[in-house]
């Protein structure tokens, strides 16, 4: 992960808002501007974040790969350093839609650190670990998850590495894995042996080589990667008491033989954040950040034992905060950066080392943090960033075209997490999300996943269709005992086939609302008797349940009732909310945000109280969001959305109104474009007002009886 290089005098909080915004928390929201759209494809749609760990213990993870078949791996440990620790895994299958139930790798184990995972061409994941034992201080094993295999293989010691730091691992082909680490075979004795090792698992059930010194003396930020055909490239930084040296040593495939080390980078490059990338075919690339406050790398291209010459790169900046650039399977770069201004560019190397022209990615990121970005194997990319306002957004590239940004959930700004690229555009994010401290001032973590699904949808989802993806929209019922049914709207313009949606507390508000999280499916709003506000997300077409997907996205919403939605007030093609205070009967206009939240934008409404507030959709053809409300006397009036998060004075549309126990805009039933509304009588009869797309409404026509049952209909 790349943290901004930018220095915080102080932060001032200001109270604008009486709710907690946000998806996994609180936190305000950071609005993205495209710097190209016409030049995006549609976004891919990330899944609400749930958590991977309970609450209980201290959790840390490894982060996440996904293997060639695609199944997503991640590991982490569990329990701090002042008692037992346990290494822990899960997987999730190439298409699936949750993680596999926990594995435990290694139990009865103390001071956990150094927990490495890489995934071998062969299809498996290993992992690497380093753990105090009464014999020696560090002591590193291995496990591996053979492809197909629902348990991990028993921990098998590096038996040439039990004085590393730093060990890292990497798998060649056949499943060959390199160790790598800095260490002294014998510590408190004679240093002069301390430097860079190399050991060697040539395959499944071998032992592993005898160390091999490749460097002499203090090493750090140690990094290495191995190439399709075997080649394997080590990179280090010495000079901890002098001057700073970047130096790399490479087996070239076939050779039992490392080349002496080779500086690359001396003196002033002061190299930092360093990173070692290659391809199948042999390609490649060491990266690092200098004192030029730019990220420096050198390419070696396949076939080659020569590095070029230092690049940087191409950024317009004096001083910008970079990512670390992606070497693609082709052997070209591709760079990010990211100055004070917030903008996020990207350039691509070709193999000749011309540069193509800058593009921005995102206008004003407001990025502090940035993950390591990753490429699957057909060249799909991903990329994760937080901001300090702590929320977590995604780019994703997939056949050559970037997708909009995506905002994924809220975070906190400073957290560390791992994203790995899938094929066609989908990719699997981990992080840790802070609980709190031990008394012993451990950290204690919970890990947190999401992962992308399919391409969100090339149409939007129709006004109010919940069920079935048909295009007709639906109406909710709920009942004395807060059960929820969905009637599905049909082609006879009558709402007729159920769904069930489950029983929910009866104290809590249920509100049909449009796609807010922008996964192109409708939501469905809830309040409970707390005032905590949720967003349930179920998938397209499916009905909403209690157990759906689910994030808060607010609280302080007691004063509030007459919850309302009726589509997009703002024209920023997002749906939005009106609330009217209880006290005070004033009315409120909360926008949606790209953070699949809300913004209130302000009073535009006074003197509401005693009215019954509907969303009506487009009632009068302007493409923009009205409101209908009854009055006490059964009077109806229509008020007209502006498209600027204002509404016109009522205009009475309808009178004997006082006879509906409840009425709803439904949306467009009669499938004429127009929207239209439902009134249900105090009796039980269910009647539909077709819209005249002009503003007004047509006779009542009973469509349904038997409707008395129910608490309400919405």
């Amino acid at each position: 992960m790349h943290m901004r290089r930018i220095k915080i005098i102080g932060i001032a909080l200001v109270p604008t808002l009486t709710l907690t915004l946000g998806v996994v928390g609180a936190g305000a929201t950071t609005a993205l501007v495209l710097g190209s759209p016409t030049a995006f494809a549609a976004e891919r749609a990330w899944g609400t974040p749930a958590p991977l760990t309970d609450e209980r213990g201290a959790n840390t993870s490894a982060g996440v790969k996904i293997t060639t078949d695609g199944t997503a791996v991640t590991v982490w440990t569990s329990g701090t350093g002042d008692g037992p620790q346990e290494l822990w895994g899960a997987t999730r299958s190439a298409g699936a839609t949750a993680w596999s139930a926990p594995v435990r790798i290694v139990s009865d184990q103390r001071m956990l650190s150094d927990v490495h995972l890489v995934t071998g061409r062969d299809g498996s994941a290993t992992v690497s670990w380093d753990r105090f034992t009464t014999e020696h201080f560090d002591s590193h094993s291995t496990s591996t998850l053979l492809p197909g295999a629902g348990a991990w293989t028993a921990p098998a010691p590096i038996p040439s590495a039990l004085f590393a730091s730093d060990l890292m691992l990497v798998s060649g082909p056949g499943g060959r894995l390199t160790a790598v680490w800095n260490g002294d075979p014998t510590p408190g004795e004679d240093e002069s042996d301390r430097g860079v090792y190399v050991s060697d698992l040539t395959d499944r059930g071998a032992a592993w080589s005898d160390a091999v010194q490749i460097g002499v003396g203090y090493a750090y930020e140690l990094h290495a990667a191995a190439a399709g055909d075997g080649t394997v490239t080590v990179a280090w930084q010495t000079g901890l008491s002098g001057p700073e040296t970047l130096r790399v040593s490479t087996r070239a495939a076939g050779s039992a033989d490392w080349s002496a080390p080779e500086a690359i980078a001396t003196g002033g490059a002061n190299p930092s954040e360093l990173d070692v990338q290659a391809t199948a075919d042999g390609a490649t690339l060491v990266s690092w950040w200098g004192l030029s406050y730019r990220r420096g790398f050198v390419h070696r291209p396949a076939g080659s034992a020569t590095w070029g010459r230092t690049e940087y790169v191409p950024s317009d900046e004096t001083f910008n905060s970079t990512v670390v650039p992606r070497l693609e399977s082709d052997g070209r770069v591709t760079a990010f950066w990211e100055f004070e201004s917030g903008n996020l560019k990207t350039a691509t190397r070709a193999v000749d080392g011309t540069w193509s022209q800058a593009r921005t990615l995102v206008e004003k990121s407001r990025a502090f943090a940035f993950w390591n970005p990753d490429t699957a194997q057909d060249g799909s990319l991903a990329i994760m960033w937080t901001t300090l306002d702590g929320d977590l957004w995604s780019l994703v590239r997939s056949n050559g075209v970037w997708h909009k940004p995506v905002h994924v959930g809220q975070v906190e700004f400073h957290t560390e997490g791992s994203v790995a690229a899938g094929t066609n555009g989908r990719a699997v994010a981990v992080w840790d999300k802070e609980l709190g401290m031990t008394s012993d001032y451990y950290r204690i973590n919970q890990v947190w996943t999401t992962a992308t699904g399919a391409a969100r949808p090339a149409t939007p989802a129709k006004r109010r269709d919940y069920v079935g993806d048909d295009g007709f929209p639906d109406l909710y019922a709920r009942g004395t005992n807060g059960s929820l049914v969905v009637y599905q709207g049909n082609a006879a313009g009558k709402v007729s086939v159920t769904a069930d949606g489950g029983t929910w507390p009866q104290t809590s508000t249920l509100i049909p609302f449009g796609d807010l999280d922008g996964d192109g499916a409708n939501d469905t709003l809830t309040t409970n008797a707390a005032g905590d506000l949720y967003r349930h997300s179920p998938q397209r077409g499916t009905v909403v349940t209690p157990q759906a997907p689910a994030a808060k996205i607010g609280s302080g919403w007691t004063p509030f009732d007459g919850l309302t939605y009726s589509g997009d007030f703002t024209a920023d093609s997002r749906p939005d909310l009106m609330a009217r205070e209880t006290a005070t009967g004033d009315l409120y206009l909360y926008a949606g945000t790209a953070a699949g939240g809300f913004s209130r934008t302000g009073k535009i409404g006074t003197s509401w109280k005693g009215l019954t507030i509907v969303g009506a959709g487009d009632l009068n053809g302007d493409k923009h969001a009205d409101l209908v409300a009854r009055t006490a006397t059964g009077d109806l009036y229509r008020y007209n959305g502006t498209g600027k998060g204002t509404i016109s004075s009522g205009t009475k549309i309808g009178s004997g109104w006082g006879g509906m126990a409840d009425f709803v805009g439904i949306g467009d039933l009669t499938g004429d474009g127009k929207d239209d509304l439902l009134g249900r009588t105090t009796t039980g009869d269910l009647y539909r007002y077709a819209g005249n797309g002009a503003g007004g409404i047509g006779s009542g026509v009973k469509i349904g009886t038997g409707w008395k049952s129910f608490a309400e209909i919405r």
